[in-house]
């Protein structure tokens, strides 16, 4: 343990697998394309800032998050890298007092930078809503947001940028869609004398598709985190007991034994991000085997049926991790695997290391 009194139920963070991720994915890209590495909502839950620590400027060109007060907290532990915000873009001024580029997602942002732009020299990302309906220019505020760039001769239009909505669906045609309205929108920008250096569209899954087009720019969140697993959640056996058959576990008595059993008891629960949903429906690692969780997932504790295990007090768990995948977990939750990550919870320590 790393402190006197943290829990015995922690996740481990494999920076090797991470850096190893950043390499895979820039093999992948094309010809002069670069990768932004997304570490938004604290690294998708690893940990943003000790993951920033491996982003080098030889792999990684840009890290991008979500709120103006990731990118401050990870400038604050000394990174030094260019931040993008993807927006909506806040607190503009003091982004731009911590070198912290924002993404502008609609004319009302715009009209912000484009204030704050009276004054210094602002550089921004501009978001064109390709297809995504939910943040971007639209194609019909395309005029409006040309005037209010050609009226602001400090704004700096340093990317452009769209998002892809199906491109990790199997069969996807969506994404062909939007990759034409991005470039036609492109285009009447350029019409207008309105271009930028960079540009990027490609996720993690357009990425590992081969979507990136040379010199472009491809925004990574996901793949960094699962090409090779980096998080492992492990936690202890706190209590092993012996119930008769017919007993009753947990609150609402959802589960009874159907046999003599023994039932082990874990510190962990739905405060930790270790689901409701996995009550009766989800299976842990003991020495390697299988044991199901038994009865309701309460906030602090979680019941799992070790009778076929020479389990003991003590003795490792694995929640998450190993052949237990996030998908796995999931899919039980009905959910996708950036929730399961994103939900282990910050009473949960983070331990470091390297492989």
């Amino acid at each position: 343990m790393s402190g006197p009194f943290e829990r015995p139920t922690w996740a481990e963070i494999d920076l090797g697998a991470f850096s190893r991720n950043i390499d895979a994915i820039v093999r992948r890209l094309p010809q002069g394309s670069r990768l932004i590495a997304v570490l938004k909502a604290n690294g998708y839950g690893h940990g943003a800032i000790e993951l920033a620590r491996k982003c080098d400027r030889e792999r990684v060109a840009m890290i991008a998050v979500a709120l103006v007060e990731e990118a401050i907290e990870l400038r604050r532990a000394g990174i030094e890298l260019p931040i993008l915000v993807l927006g909506p873009a806040s607190h503009i001024d003091v982004a731009l007092d911590h070198a912290i580029t924002l993404g502008v997602t609609g004319p009302e942002e715009l009209a912000g930078v484009c204030e704050a732009a009276l004054h210094r020299d602002v550089g921004i990302h501009l978001k064109l809503d390709s297809g995504m309906g939910r943040m971007g220019v639209v194609e019909s505020e395309l005029p409006r947001v040309i005037e209010m760039i050609r009226n602001a001769p400090r704004l700096h239009i340093d990317g452009i940028y769209t998002h892809l909505a199906n491109a990790d669906e199997p069969g996807d045609s969506y994404s062909a869609m939007q990759l034409a309205n991005y470039e036609r929108m492109l285009q009447a920008l350029r019409e207008a004398g309105i271009d930028a250096p960079l540009h990027h569209v490609a996720n993690s899954a357009a990425a590992l598709r081969g979507l990136v087009k040379p010199g472009d720019f491809a925004r990574a969140g996901i793949a960094l985190y699962t090409l090779s697993p980096v998080m492992c959640w492990r936690t202890q056996i706190v209590r092993v007991k012996t119930l008769p058959r017919g007993a009753a576990i947990g609150y609402g008595t959802t589960f009874h034994t159907q046999r003599e059993s023994r039932i082990a008891t874990l510190p962990v629960g739905y405060a930790d991000g270790y689901r409701r949903a996995f009550s009766n429906n989800a299976e842990v690692l003991v020495r390697g085997k299988r044991a199901p969780v038994v009865g309701r997932v309460s906030m602090d504790l979680v019941t799992i049926d070790v009778t076929d295990i020479d389990a003991r007090y003590g003795d490792e768990v694995v929640l998450l991790g190993e052949s237990i995948s996030a998908d796995e977990l999931a899919a039980k939750a009905n959910t996708i695997s950036y929730e399961i990550f994103c939900g282990v919870s910050a009473r949960v320590p983070r331990r470091y290391h390297e492989t």
